[in-house]
């Protein structure tokens, strides 16, 4: 029954953001409507575990949720004040969704490698985009700078998570994939803001790709949970 009830939330998550996409591309008011019911949804399919906040990991996922769903909140409307308030929510969000794969699996130095790798092609990812977007960003390159660290932070967590051989393979099928899918995100979103100036053909791709990072991640938390 409960499988029944996944497949069916998923089938409405995945309509809701078709339909979505459609509202913005379109300029219809009924985004307003659509884009804060994407995290709920997904909540929903988390809320089914009995021992909700149970172990602590799975709290600060449950927390790192609701400052995304405020982050969407706050984008609906795109300009300079509701975008940097959606920045500092969806950088708490990546603080707590850090704190609940640290859970799963501490950093340890032997095992350090792949963790190595990730960060430094991160790092160089990071340099890059910000040589490219510097001229474009304004007043806001501080705050890039300190989101692109929580960004890359909360992906080399997930990384790490593969250390562990109990979820290496929920970090491979789940958390590796939504953390850097998370990360094409979050370039196409520093491009269309300060390059492209709103594109709405990039818009689209925004919210694929963030809708697509965000059932990863759920995913992944609601079988590393269980």
């Amino acid at each position: 029954m409960e499988d029944f009830i996944d497949k069916r939330t998923l089938t409405v998550y995945w309509i809701v953001l078709l339909a979505h996409c459609f509202f913005q591309y379109y300029g219809l008011p009924y985004r307003a409507i659509t884009k804060p019911m994407l995290v709920p949804v997904l909540l929903y399919l988390l809320l089914t575990d009995k021992n909700i906040g149970k172990p602590a990991g799975n709290l600060f996922f449950y927390i790192g949720l609701f400052f995304a769903f405020f982050g969407d909140v706050f984008l609906i409307i795109i300009n300079d004040t509701f975008f940097l308030t959606g920045m500092i929510a969806f950088m708490l969000m990546n603080i707590f969704y850090n704190i609940s794969f640290l859970q799963l699996n501490k950093f340890h130095l032997r095992k350090s490698l792949p963790v190595i790798i990730i960060t430094v092609m991160l790092l160089i990812t990071g340099y890059d985009l910000f040589r490219l977007l510097q001229d474009d960003m304004g007043d806001y390159k501080i705050p890039v700078m300190i989101y692109m660290f929580t960004i890359s932070v909360m992906i080399i967590a997930a990384v790490n998570i593969a250390g562990n051989n109990q979820y290496r393979k929920v970090a491979l099928n789940y958390f590796i994939p939504g953390a850097f899918v998370f990360l094409i995100e979050n370039v196409l979103v520093a491009v269309n803001k300060f390059h492209f100036e709103g594109n709405k053909d990039i818009y689209l791709a925004v919210m694929v790709t963030y809708g697509v990072a965000q059932y990863f991640l759920v995913k992944g938390v609601s079988k590393a949970y269980a």
